[in-house]
């Protein structure tokens, strides 16, 4: 089966306390759909994670970036870091605003 994105080699960490183990990842649209020996025949897109951790998404529960989307979309300096969501968790959230 070809899938759209496979990312191998890597130790993944899956966040429910299991011990690290070294597998391949393969992600079709937005579902992890394997974990383990991956074959990459035919896959969208490739990445090398020899050496890295592969982990999902992390939840920032506080912090001060509500402001920011404003002028950064990307909200970079918490994406960069493996964040997957944050917004209006310390009670000043700037929405609704126009």
């Amino acid at each position: 089966m070809a899938h759209d994105l496979v990312i191998t080699g890597g130790t993944v960490v899956d966040g429910t306390g299991a011990v690290p183990v070294r597998a391949d990842v393969a992600v079709d649209g937005d579902r992890i759909t394997a974990v383990g020996a991956v074959d990459t025949a035919g896959a969208g897109r490739v990445i090398d994670a020899e050496g890295r951790h592969v982990t999902p998404g992390f939840v920032d529960l506080h912090s001060h970036l509500d402001a920011q989307v404003a002028w950064d979309p990307q909200m970079s300096s918490s994406c960069y870091h493996g964040v997957t969501s944050v917004m209006g968790n310390c009670g000043m959230t700037f929405a609704p605003a126009a």
